[in-house]
């Protein structure tokens, strides 16, 4: 039973094997091709997804100061904070809501 078996099995495990090894190098080179040709052209164009990649590595290198809201004491980045009277705010409303008397 176990030479049948390699007889009718082992041409076709070598012939699966050959095509598995061939469809995999060739992923291998499409995505070497993609890497190193598409993301250059993306890198070098302002808007493209290399520039917005390091955008993204340098916010994450960066830590941006805090600031806490006056009205209702959330933390928001200071460029996103609102500031009016020497306090910052989270957000246009909350500061008019202090300009009002409401703070």
């Amino acid at each position: 039973m176990g030479t049948r078996y390699n007889r009718f099995f082992g041409p076709m495990r070598d012939a699966v094997m050959r095509w598995l090894f061939w469809f995999l190098l060739l992923l291998a080179v499409v995505w070497w091709v993609r890497r190193r040709f598409f993301a250059q052209e993306g890198a070098s164009r302002p808007g493209g997804e290399g520039g917005r990649a390091q955008r993204r590595r340098g916010a994450a290198g960066e830590a941006e100061p805090m600031v806490q809201c006056a009205h209702c004491g959330v933390f928001v980045p200071a460029s996103e904070a609102v500031s009016a009277g020497g306090r910052t705010f989270c957000c246009v409303a909350h500061r008019e809501e202090f300009a009002r008397g409401g703070g």
